[in-house]
C-alpha cells in the first residue's frame, strides 16, 4: 500500500476506519446472546487510552503483513479472497504477542494468545469493510476482469451440467456451499443472487492463483499453436484443493461467517471454517472435484497454463516446493510399504516390527531432509536477492533449479559506481558437496569485488581461482581436493555499454537484431593458479540497446530427455533463446522453464544436474 506522506490523511483514510471496524466486529463476534448494539459502546465512546490500543494494532498492520509478502491495496467492483494460511495467523499472533504489551480490553477474560488469534482472523474483515482487500505479489497476474467472468460463466456452466448428470445422486452441490439444488442456484449466471455470483467471480479470480501454487501461469491459446497440455497428479490436485479451502474459508470470513460446529445460515455459522487437514474425506472431495476440472475451465475459455520458474511461487507459503531425492526417497519407501501390505500378511508381531523399522527409516530421512533444508536457507541468505538483481538489471530473470534442494550453481550480482559485475558459476557436483563449494566460491569472489574492490574480470578470476586452489590444497604436490568451478564473469560499463568479460568453461551469449553469437570461455584454471605462468585474459565487446546477454551454467544443455533419452545440447538451447528473444525478460524466463520441463518429462527422466539461466536486457 502506497503510505499518504500526509499523516493525517493517512490516519483518516486508514488508521481510524480499521481500527474502529476491527473493534466493532471483534465486539459483535463476542457480544453475548441476545445483546444489543445499545449494550455496548461504540468506538467513538471509548477513552482515550481505551481508543489508543485499537489505533496502535491498526498502524502496525502494513508492516506486519509486509514481511509474509501480502500486500494490502484499494478495490473498486469486489474484495479479492485474501489467502493468509493458519501458519502464517500463528506467526502474527507470536509477533503480536512478543511485540505488543497485552492489555486486556475487556472483552470475554480472554488469554492473550486466544485474544490475538481472534483479532487476526479479523483484520482482512475489517479492511474489508474499510475499502481494502489483501493480495500476494506473487498472486498479482495479467488476467483481466472479461477473462475473469468469462471463466466465472465456465463454472456456472459446468457445475449447471454436474447437476444434470447427478440430479438424482443425491451428492453435494460442488461449487456453492448449499447442499441442495434449489432453483436459484441453478438459475442463468446472470440472474444468480449476488453473493453466489460474487463466488463464482471470486472462484474464478483466483485459478491463476490456485495454478501458481503448482507452477503454473495462464495464457491465451496462441493462434497456430497447440496449447500445452496440463495433467494433473495427486499431489497437485491436493495442493490446490487445500488452496480453494483457503480461498472458500476467507470468502467466509470477508461475508460475515464465523466457525461454529453446526451450519447456520441466518448466524452465518459454518462447521466447515477449519484447517483443510481436519475435513472429512467427502469435504476434501468437493475440492478436488473442483480443481480437477480447471483444464477444463481454461480450454473453455481458449486458455493454458503453462510452467513457470520456481522463483516466481517459491515463497507461496501454500505452494508444492521443487522435489529433492531425498523427498523421493521417501515417497518411494511408503508407496513400497504399501505394496508389501497389500500382498504380504504379516502377524501382528511382525508388523510392528516392520512399523517400528519404518519409522526409523523415515525419521533418518527427514533429518537428511531438515540438514538440507537448513542449508537451502543459508544459500539463500548469500544469494543475491531478486531486488537487488533488478536494481542491478531491471529488464533481467534468473533461474535457478538446484537438483538437490542446494546448489553448486551460485550466481553474482554487485553494483560498483556505474560498473555491475555479475557472473554464473557451476561448482564441481551438485548437492551438499556441490553447495560447500558454492559457498566458498561465493564468499571469494565477493571479496575480490567488494572488499579489494577488483573490476577487470580477469584479475578477479585470478584471485578466486588463486585462493580456491589454495584453500582446497591443490597444489603441485597434488595432495587436495581437484575439485573445481566453471564461471562465465563480466563487467558492463553503464556509460558505454562496453561488457568485458572473461570465463572458465562457460560461454557468453548475446543476442542483437535477432542473431546470436556465442563467445567461448578463453581460459584454463590451471591447478596452480599461484604460478607465474597462470594468466586469465578477457575480452571487451561493445554492446547495443535492447541486445540480450545470456549467462548459464551446463545443466540446461546437458539435461537429458526427449523421446530418445539425449542430452538437450548447446545447439538446441542457441536455437531457443533466438526463437524466444522478441519476448518481454520474465516471459522468457517461463518459456526456457517450460522447455526444459516438457524436455525433461517427455520421457519422464529425473533433473540431471543443477540448472542455472540468467538473462539481462540492455
Amino acid at each position: 500500500m502506497d503510505i499518504p506522506q500526509d499523516k493525517k490523511a493517512y490516519k483518516n483514510s486508514f488508521i481510524n476506519p480499521v481500527a474502529e471496524n476491527l473493534f466493532t466486529i471483534y465486539r459483535k463476534l463476542h457480544a453475548k446472546p441476545g445483546s444489543t448494539k445499545d449494550t455496548f459502546n461504540d468506538f467513538k465512546s471509548l477513552r482515550k487510552s481505551e481508543k489508543a490500543f485499537w489505533l496502535d494494532y491498526a498502524s502496525a498492520i502494513i508492516e506486519k503483513y509486509s514481511s509474509l509478502g501480502l500486500i494490502i491495496r484499494s478495490y473498486e467492483d469486489f474484495c479479492t479472497t485474501c489467502l493468509i494460511t493458519d501458519k502464517e495467523i500463528a506467526a502474527l499472533v507470536n509477533e503480536d504477542i512478543n511485540n505488543l504489551t497485552f492489555k486486556e480490553p475487556g472483552f470475554g477474560g480472554k488469554d492473550a494468545a486466544q485474544f490475538y488469534t481472534d483479532l487476526n482472523y479479523l483484520i482482512p474483515v475489517s479492511l474489508k469493510y474499510s475499502g481494502f482487500e489483501v493480495v500476494r505479489y506473487e498472486q498479482l497476474s495479467d488476467i483481466n476482469a472479461i477473462t475473469i467472468k468469462k471463466l466465472a460463466r465456465a463454472i456456472h456452466s459446468r457445475y449447471l451440467s454436474q447437476v444434470r448428470n447427478l440430479k438424482n445422486d443425491g451428492k453435494d452441490h460442488i461449487f456453492n456451499d448449499t447442499g441442495n439444488t434449489a432453483d436459484i442456484y441453478t438459475s442463468d449466471f446472470d440472474d444468480l443472487p449476488d453473493e453466489i455470483k460474487s463466488s463464482n467471480i471470486d472462484n474464478a479470480a483466483h485459478i491463476p492463483i490456485k495454478l501458481l501454487s503448482i507452477g503454473y501461469k495462464i495464457r491465451p491459446v496462441r493462434k497456430g499453436y497447440k496449447p500445452f497440455a496440463l495433467h494433473l497428479n495427486e499431489e497437485e490436485v491436493e495442493t490446490m484443493a487445500n488452496v480453494e479451502h483457503i480461498r472458500w474459508s476467507w470468502e467466509k470470513r470477508l461475508n460475515g461467517w464465523t466457525y461454529s460446529k453446526i451450519k447456520n445460515n441466518v448466524r452465518r455459522t459454518h462447521p466447515g471454517l477449519i484447517v483443510y487437514e481436519d475435513l472429512s474425506e467427502s469435504e476434501k472431495a468437493k475440492d478436488r472435484e473442483l480443481v480437477k476440472l480447471i483444464p477444463a475451465f481454461l480450454k473453455d475459455i481458449d486458455y493454458e497454463a503453462y510452467p513457470v520458474s520456481p522463483n516466481v511461487f517459491r515463497r507461496l507459503s501454500y505452494a508444492i516446493k521443487p522435489q529433492s531425492i531425498v523427498y523421493k526417497i521417501l515417497s518411494e519407501t511408503r508407496e513400497l510399504n504399501e505394496q508389501i501390505k497389500s500382498k504380504v500378511k504379516l502377524s501382528r508381531e511382525l508388523e510392528e516390527m516392520v512399523r517400528l523399522r519404518n519409522s526409523k527409516i523415515e525419521e533418518a530421512i527427514r533429518e537428511v531432509e531438515a540438514g538440507y533444508n537448513y542449508a537451502r536457507h543459508i544459500q539463500e541468505t548469500f544469494l543475491p536477492d531478486d531486488f537487488y538483481v533488478r536494481e542491478c538489471f531491471p529488464d533481467s530473470f534468473v533461474i535457478y533449479k538446484p537438483k538437490d534442494i542446494v546448489s553448486g550453481d551460485f550466481y553474482f550480482f554487485s553494483k560498483m559506481k556505474h560498473k555491475i559485475i555479475f557472473a554464473a558459476a557451476d561448482c564441481t557436483g551438485h548437492g551438499i558437496p556441490g553447495a560447500l563449494l558454492s559457498t566458498l566460491g561465493y564468499s571469494i569472489l565477493d571479496q575480490a569485488v567488494n572488499e579489494i574492490r577488483l573490476t577487470d574480470p580477469s584479475h578477479i578470476l585470478h584471485h578466486l581461482y588463486c585462493k580456491m586452489h589454495r584453500y582446497l590444497r591443490n597444489d603441485e604436490e597434488g595432495t587436495g581436493i581437484k575439485d573445481d568451478m566453471d564461471i562465465m564473469l563480466c563487467t558492463l560499463d553503464n556509460k558505454t555499454n562496453e561488457l568485458t568479460y572473461s570465463g572458465v568453461k562457460n560461454p557468453l551469449y548475446v543476442i542483437s537484431k535477432g542473431e546470436i553469437t556465442e563467445y567461448p570461455a578463453q581460459n584454463i584454471a590451471e591447478e596452480n593458479c599461484e604460478a607465474e605462468e597462470c594468466q586469465f585474459t578477457s575480452s571487451t565487446i561493445r554492446l547495443k540497446h535492447s541486445d540480450i546477454v545470456y549467462l548459464c551454467s551446463d545443466g540446461f544443455s546437458d539435461q537429458f530427455g526427449g523421446k530418445k533419452h539425449k542430452k538437450y545440447q548447446s545447439g538446441r538451447f542457441k536455437k531457443f533463446l533466438e526463437s524466444i528473444c522478441e519476448f518481454s525478460m520474465p516471459e522468457q524466463s517461463d518459456l526456457l522453464y517450460g522447455e526444459i520441463e516438457k524436455w525433461r518429462e517427455e520421457n519422464n527422466e529425473d533433473q540431471t544436474d543443477d540448472i542455472m539461466v540468467i538473462g539481462i536486457k540492455i
